[in-house]
């Protein structure tokens, strides 16, 4: 999430080709129609590699292809990935770093708020990661446990703009506007803080608060181009009802 003004933009909805798994990591091959990287490269014979370099095992190779996989936005092949590599080896360090995210962003929130517990057991004053739990929280609807955490972490680490930001949209999703704005203003200003308010009243259709809230940010004389954008496009569109 962005820690200063939030972007105007249309949603955009990608739609990503799936890398087909095979039971065991081994057996990954190369997608052709896809821009895959196989894990094991082509240009020397296998027996020559074989005696430069041990052969990763399946643990690690699930591993490392899931980290390629997401990276290419493919979170649910990662998701299987990870977890596969976490049965071959009970015993090994679980994978909750990278399933954490990937399970927030597949909308797993249940199973992404149990890994960053466990993580945060481990590193308690991780300001990202505290971060990042309370914004799962916040986007599986429980404001009061989201604003708890933050204020935690903004006790650990009060200069953090991140998770002060992230404190001001659960205010925000949770119907308290005004504490919402404090939390900005503290993070970004008040102009900024005012624009981020009309932006998010504008996608609940709230365009009167987001008249109100604009009119108010004019008053900056140094008001930034894409507030000014947005309070001519808000206008244009009034003008034309």
């Amino acid at each position: 999430m962005s820690m200063g003004i939030i972007q105007w933009r249309p949603l955009r909805v990608l739609l990503w080709s799936l890398l087909p798994l095979a039971v065991g990591c081994n057996s990954i091959e190369k997608d052709h129609g896809a821009d895959f990287l196989k894990p094991f490269a082509s240009v020397e014979s296998m027996d020559a590699q074989a005696k430069r370099q041990p052969i990763p095992d399946e643990r690690s190779l699930c591993i490392e292809t899931a980290k390629t996989v997401a990276t290419k936005g493919h979170a649910e092949e990662a998701i299987k990935l990870f977890e596969r590599a976490e049965e071959l080896d009970p015993n090994a360090s679980t994978l909750d770093r990278n399933l954490a995210p990937l399970y927030a962003e597949v909308g797993n929130h249940a199973a992404a708020i149990e890994r960053y517990k466990l993580i945060l057991q481990a590193t308690p004053d991780d300001a990202d990661l505290i971060n990042n739990y309370a914004w799962t929280l916040m986007e599986a609807g429980r404001f009061d446990q989201a604003i708890e955490e933050a204020m935690k972490g903004l006790q650990k680490s009060p200069e953090n703009k991140r998770l002060r930001s992230t404190l001001a949209m659960t205010y925000y999703r949770q119907g308290d506007h005004g504490n919402a704005f404090q939390q900005w203003e503290m993070a970004v200003g008040k102009t900024a803080a005012l624009h981020n308010l009309a932006l998010l009243d504008i996608e609940a259709g709230e365009i009167d608060s987001a008249r109100k809230n604009l009119q108010r940010a004019k008053q900056d004389p140094n008001l930034d181009d894409q507030t000014n954008a947005l309070v001519a496009a808000l206008e244009t569109s009034t003008q034309q009802r």
